[in-house]
């Protein structure tokens, strides 16, 4: 039933999402962003928990939302290919989609959460560029760099109104799974893991301190139902069992 339950509230989230930034010339010559259903889920966490959920809190949760599509639709693009028509396209619907938020949020109005979020971007953008030209050496600093990229917006989010005890379960989360999937595209020329190849001791590295990152923020997850603590080990144990 719980599980059930998760499914409803992430579905109906995307859905308000897709809404929020459906356009339909974008949708016509670009095709619809698919939005990341561990991220929504890891945005919904103290919802889902039983924390009090308002409307303001929900259309701030759909802009991080339209934050996230902005992104995916930037990293979809091919380097190699930026000019061509479709990719120019691409590129214009993920600034449609970054536009979306600052839209809801003025509706709000959340002030504070437009300043922090706006400066969270700008911290993503510049290592996503780092990235792209050079990787950060050493695990704890790939980690850094990870945890920015994925989870930035999500955590700024939580700490922002007023659920800060997720944060580090949230962080360790989604910057582990970062790696599981970037170990199946990340020497690849397509995929948003496309970048320069990660040394592999360093990769190994960082994901034996996440796994303990996590591990330490599930301990101390007493706050969370035991049910979601089990949804979040179901999502990491396909990387997790590696490292035995």
């Amino acid at each position: 039933m719980e599980t059930q339950k998760i499914k409803l509230h992430i579905d109906n989230y995307i859905s308000e999402v897709e809404k929020s930034i459906r356009e339909p010339i974008v949708d016509r010559d670009v095709g619809r962003i698919t939005i990341d259903t561990v991220k929504a889920f890891i945005l919904l966490l103290p919802m889902l928990n039983g924390e009090r959920w308002n409307n303001r809190l929900n259309t701030a949760a759909i802009a991080v939302g339209a934050v996230h599509a902005a992104f995916d639709a930037h990293d979809s693009i091919n380097v190699i290919d930026a000019t061509s028509k479709q990719q120019q396209l691409t590129v214009l619907s993920g600034d449609y989609f970054s536009g979306v938020h600052y839209r809801l949020l003025a509706s709000l109005p959340e002030f504070g959460f437009i300043r922090s979020l706006s400066e969270k971007i700008g911290q993503i953008n510049e290592m996503k560029t780092i990235f792209q030209h050079q990787l950060p050496g050493g695990p704890e600093k790939l980690i850094e760099a990870v945890r920015i990229i994925e989870a930035g917006c999500i955590t700024d989010f939580l700490y922002t109104f007023g659920f800060a005890q997720y944060v580090p379960l949230a962080s360790a989360t989604l910057s582990l799974l970062w790696f599981d999937e970037a170990n199946a595209d990340f020497n690849s020329n397509s995929g948003k893991h496309s970048r320069r190849a990660i040394n592999a001791a360093d990769a190994d590295h960082a994901i034996f301190l996440l796994h303990a990152e996590m591990r330490k923020a599930l301990d101390a997850a007493d706050y969370l139902q035991p049910f979601l603590q089990q949804n979040i080990r179901d999502l990491a144990m396909p990387l997790l069992g590696k490292l035995n």
